[in-house]
């Protein structure tokens, strides 16, 4: 959502980064392709000028003044100031009742009940029994939507009873309790536009069950207009955080800059993709440093530690050390990085990495894809003795991959050059090793991955 934003910043802070010295009239400069760029990514005009004015007068004072590295200093300070606009410091939910009520609303076609899902399963992998209901009696099939999610995401269903919105989600509330709960999300009814009938029944659902969180869920491809729909919901029923999805969509994404420092109400979660697993927690300092273009390690470490399998891990490490790395694990760790998003996404978030996005959204994952096939289409036999593989085999691979024989010599020659180097990669050479072996498989499959860039 921020990938236009993030380029230009980051094209700005890159250039000040080296820098030895800015006078003002550099940073006047600066300031003025920095107002361009956020009112052309749809940023509030009030946002704006207060972002911009918060940068000029830190970056006059005595601290970049005396500072050996000015450039690096203007870049911490638009890092703070934008992090304060994006709402501080992280806020994690107030989950201390049994059960605890969130309650999700947001206009119709925002994407609530796929979000109770998404919100319900990293809940549930943070230890927490967790339930769904919905009083939502207005949109066909609203109920059984959100019953069939439960029972993807592996929550309970509860079906309130009652013949209006508040006594269905007393009655759900109830029979959490009475379930031992820790957590149930109640989804409430949407309409197209903001009116007073919806209002009234939100405040009533949410007085009546003394909701623990109130989410307001937030299309991002609404642009603008999502700032006013936020201001409308947090005017009539105090809001304690939204949630945006649709984040992976080309938008601008601007508007999501100012909901919270135009209403106050923080931005808690955000969807990146239709996937149910495409949801994570929003951290303003850490989508900050992304938009400037500085990466986000924390976030890539996260993503590591839930999407890849410690076993094939730490099976992977021990059989490098002893050089006996085969076909089945190469396959195996390919399958891994495409889990965390593929190479753009795991490139996205690593700092140092100043790649254009235009670079970034041509890069294929799929010769990832091709090399698993092959691997797949192999013989446990073959996976782990390659030498094995004569002319009749290779073509029986082929067919049954959907590649051809070419691709796969060219696989099987890159990967006795990768075996090779992990027999070596014991002591301080190692990384240097696996950045070059990285760098062969990423451009040798028709050029899908370009090499890896120096780090």
């Amino acid at each position: 959502m921020f990938s236009r934003l993030s380029e230009k910043l980051g094209d700005i802070a890159h250039k000040l980064r080296g820098a030895a010295r800015v006078s003002e009239t550099d940073l006047d400069a600066t300031l003025r392709e920095m107002r361009l760029a956020l009112l052309e990514a749809d940023v509030a005009l009030p946002v704006t000028r207060h972002l911009m004015s918060e940068v000029r007068e830190r970056a006059l004072g005595t601290e970049v003044a005396r500072s050996l590295q000015p450039g690096q200093v203007i870049i911490k300070i638009l890092n703070d100031v934008l992090a304060d606009v994006l709402g501080g410091q992280r806020r994690d939910l107030e989950l201390s009742k049994i059960p605890s009520v969130i309650l999700l609303c947001g206009l119709q076609g925002a994407g609530k009940t796929t979000t109770a899902g998404k919100l319900a399963r990293l809940l549930l992998a943070q230890g927490k029994k967790v339930a769904l209901t919905s009083v939502d009696a207005t949109r066909p099939a609203a109920r059984e939507q959100l019953q069939v999610l439960a029972g993807q995401v592996g929550v309970s269903y509860i079906a309130g009873e009652g013949s209006t919105a508040a006594r269905m989600a007393k009655s759900a509330v109830q029979q959490a309790g009475r379930d031992g709960h820790h957590v149930l999300i109640l989804d409430t009814a949407g309409r197209q536009v903001v009116d007073a009938g919806l209002m009234a029944e939100i405040r009533d659902v949410a007085d009546t069950v003394a909701a623990s969180e109130r989410l307001l869920v937030l299309d991002s491809m609404t642009g603008q207009t999502a700032l006013q729909i936020a201001e409308q919901f947090h005017a009539a029923v105090k809001m304690s955080g939204c949630i945006l999805t649709k984040t992976d969509a080309d938008v601008r994404g601007g508007a999501a800059l100012s909901v919270a420092f135009s209403t106050g109400v923080p931005i808690r979660y955000v969807g990146t993709g239709e996937k149910i697993d495409a949801f994570e927690a929003f951290d303003p300092q850490r989508m900050a440093g992304r938009i400037l273009g500085q990466g986000d390690v924390v976030g890539l470490v996260e993503k590591i530690q839930s999407s890849v399998n410690e076993e094939q891990a730490r099976k992977a490490a021990s059989k490098i050390n002893k050089g006996q790395f085969d076909l089945e694990d190469f396959a195996e760790q390919l399958g891994q990085m495409q889990n965390m998003g593929g190479m753009a996404s795991m490139l996205k978030m690593m700092p140092g990495m100043k790649l254009p996005q235009d670079a970034l959204d041509k890069m294929d994952d799929k010769p990832m894809k091709r090399m698993q096939a092959m691997v797949y289409s192999m013989t446990p036999k073959e996976r782990k003795y390659p030498k094995l593989i004569n002319g009749s085999r290779k073509r029986r691979i082929s067919m049954g991959s959907g590649t051809n024989v070419p691709e796969l010599n060219r696989m099987l020659k890159q990967f006795a050059q990768m075996q090779r180097m992990m027999k070596k990669m014991k002591g301080g050479k190692g990384k240097r090793m696996l950045a070059q072996v990285l760098g062969k498989f990423g451009g040798g499959m028709g050029g899908g991955m370009p090499p890896m860039p120096k780090m």
